[in-house]
């Protein structure tokens, strides 16, 4: 869903129809965000699913400054009685610094009902993360208006003198959320924007690869906050606070994620450990991981590097 098509995806190529917006000059990051939430109000309306983690609260930001009403939404996924504090904390904080009335939707697990629901979603065969499909299953649960989410992957990139701003997607992806927003891909005042600070910051331009979310450290002055997978509910021991590995260049970069897991654990692995099942299935979720997803790249613009 791409508010006047400026993108198009026909289930084979992915199809940019306009770009830049010539009615759009970039300013401030807060402005794009407002921007954004104005046009995909006016569209439908929206419930925006909220997390503890920066993109989720970047996206309730552009709501909130431009004063529109709109749901939030946060799910709440729980195990035996246990959910993740630290994740439902930043969330908490959020709301309350900005006076949001969040609804809760809870998912509530045991050893029984883990194991039927990812069996019946045929998790162990498909390329859906440990952490995702508890999302979808929140959004399927809801009943209201539009649900407004993020899953974007917008990369500055260099090349030698050359600057890139890269848009990757799965094309898998894009072609299942007919039913959902996703709120940097609605309208390209966003990209925009990223272009804007691309071409303006000569320390972006040094690096030759930095993800664009990074922007809502430096630009909105979000909290640093450990990067969670939406699994950790299942797995009561570790202490996420001391979470603090993060990629600028790679959001799931496989190097800090392996870090990672030496340390905490994965999602599949505390799957596979709750339902007593065989190790084996490790191995089948991570090579359908492996062997489902082709990353697909589009360049939304590039220039000479200024310095």
């Amino acid at each position: 869903m791409f508010h006047n098509d400026w993108i198009t995806y026909d289930y084979e190529d992915l199809t940019i129809n306009e770009y830049p917006n010539k009615d759009f000059i970039p300013t401030t990051f807060q402005d794009a965000l407002i921007r954004q939430a104005k046009v995909i109000y006016n569209d439908v309306k929206p419930t925006v699913f909220l997390s503890g983690g920066i993109d989720s609260q970047a996206i309730a930001l552009g709501f909130i400054l431009a004063e529109l009403d709109v749901e939030y939404v946060y799910i709440r996924s729980s195990y035996c009685g246990h959910y993740n504090e630290l994740e439902y904390f930043f969330a908490i904080q959020f709301c309350s610094k900005h006076n949001i009335d969040l609804k809760i939707i809870d998912l509530e697990f045991d050893k029984i009902s883990l194991r039927d629901f990812l069996l019946e979603h045929d998790f162990f065969n498909t390329e859906v993360g440990s952490g995702t499909i508890f999302l979808l299953e929140g959004i399927r649960r809801h009943k209201g208006g539009t649900p407004i989410t993020t899953n974007t992957n917008f990369i500055f990139e260099r090349d030698g003198d050359i600057c890139r701003g890269v848009f990757k997607f799965r094309p898998v992806f894009i072609a299942s959320i007919e039913d959902q927003i996703l709120f940097d891909l609605y309208y390209n005042y966003m990209f925009q924007y990223y272009e804007h600070m691309h071409r303006t910051t000569p320390e972006i331009q040094y690096l030759t690869k930095m993800e664009s979310k990074n922007l809502i450290y430096t630009q909105l002055g979000l909290p640093f906050r450990p990067k969670l997978g939406g699994w950790e509910f299942l797995n009561e021991s570790p202490d996420y606070s001391s979470h603090s590995v993060i990629d600028w260049s790679n959001d799931h970069s496989p190097l800090i994620r392996e870090k990672l897991s030496k340390r905490l654990a994965r999602g599949i692995a505390v799957i596979v450990e709750k339902l007593d099942l065989p190790k084996e299935y490790i191995d089948c979720k991570l090579e359908k991981r492996r062997s489902g997803k082709s990353l697909e790249s589009k360049t939304l613009y590039e220039f000479k590097r200024s310095n």
